[in-house]
């Protein structure tokens, strides 16, 4: 039996799904939840100075040379926990998929985050399980949209 799991995020939410049949005249198959992670880390606040204005270093002497923003080292830092938020991610999709045979995880997110994620989730998927790639932000859509949009990219059936 051909298993299908599919794991919908972006850098500060993720769903996993099963893909099951249903017995209904209307239904052939539906999602159903699994399991839900957040990410503990609020990215939007982080960086934020209290009057809402770009942080600084702090150059209190005239002689030390120009003010530099610390945007680089803020998106390292944002960069890092996305990255382990992904690793988490694929910590929990190999646990959903550890007594398969086979089948197929389906990761869906948004390009920037899909691309820090992929090779966490490549390393931690067994051997006989395929995983499919969707870069797009689905990440907040509910199970019945989420299936009518992978069932116009062709990755479940059709209703």
């Amino acid at each position: 039996m051909n298993r299908t799991c599919i794991v919908v995020a972006d850098a500060g939410l993720a769903r996993f799904y099963d893909v099951e049949e249903v017995e209904s005249p209307r239904l052939k198959m539906k999602l159903v939840e699994r399991a839900v992670l957040t990410n503990e880390t609020d990215l939007k606040v982080l960086g934020q100075s209290v009057t809402g204005k770009v942080r600084t270093e702090t150059n209190t002497d005239r002689g030390s040379g120009p003010v530099h923003p610390m945007g680089a080292q803020r998106e390292r830092h944002r960069v890092e926990l996305e990255r382990r938020f992904g690793q988490e991610i694929a910590r929990q999709a190999g646990e959903m998929t550890k007594g398969w045979a086979e089948g197929t995880v389906v990761f869906v997110a948004e390009p920037r985050f899909l691309g820090i994620t992929r090779e966490s989730m490549r390393q931690t998927l067994a051997q006989g399980i395929e995983l499919k790639e969707i870069a797009r932000d689905y990440a907040h859509l509910t199970p019945t949209d989420l299936y009518d949009h992978l069932a116009r990219n062709g990755i479940v059936p059709a209703h």
